[in-house]
């Protein structure tokens, strides 16, 4: 990718979070980049390749990093921390794509489903797996909780604080998004891991 290119993805990512991909022009994105309709067409072929493009640049950033959860000298608790923080931190800080992706999902399955997505996933959810069953082996997790359902959890939540971000920027009394998403990172994920602790080590 050149220059330009990344400034043209910045844009329409810009764009698509915020106007959805229906409603934002190719004339929108190359107002926004500073560049001519034709760059965008010579580049990137259409809006849904543009699209694509976007998504298969910023996979890497999904992917959850294994070192920081797994450290030999944690516990089981603690590896549930870091979990749940790294996990936040890392969907926060990609918070635009995740949101296209969660507005977009329904109509773009091509490439949702597409075999490296669906390979970030997977690992993602194995991390999840990892967690739990090192917790079980402990004998400190209740071993009939779904990593399934844990991960649903985090992203769930975490993507409630998103699309519903301004409504509940007011209704915290948060007058910036730095401090919004300082409390995201800290203050929701402390919540996710306290919720999910409580579902672990709850005897049914």
């Amino acid at each position: 990718m050149n220059e330009k290119q990344q400034e043209i993805l910045n844009a329409a990512e810009r764009l698509f979070e915020e106007k959805g991909f229906d409603g934002t022009s190719v004339r929108d994105i190359a107002k926004e980049a500073n560049v001519n309709l034709a760059m965008i067409s010579y580049y990137f072929g259409s809006k849904d390749k543009l699209l694509e493009t976007l998504f298969e640049t910023r996979l890497d950033n999904f992917r959850i990093n294994y070192e920081l959860i797994f450290d030999k000298d944690f516990t089981a608790f603690e590896s549930l921390e870091k979990l749940v923080h790294v996990y936040v931190k890392t969907m926060n800080q990609n918070a635009g794509v995740y949101k296209i992706l969660s507005v977009e999902g329904g109509i773009k399955k091509r490439f949702i489903n597409s075999d490296s997505f669906t390979k970030i996933k997977k690992f993602n959810l194995e991390l999840v797996s990892n967690v739990l069953q090192k917790g079980i082996n402990a004998g400190v997790f209740n071993k009939t909780v779904s990593p399934v359902l844990l991960h649903s959890t985090m992203m769930g939540t975490f993507m409630n604080f998103q699309m519903n971000r301004s409504f509940l920027q007011n209704v915290l009394e948060i007058t910036s998004d730095e401090a919004y998403n300082q409390y995201i990172e800290n203050q929701l994920a402390n919540h996710i891991h306290r919720t999910i602790k409580a579902l672990l080590i709850y005897e049914d």
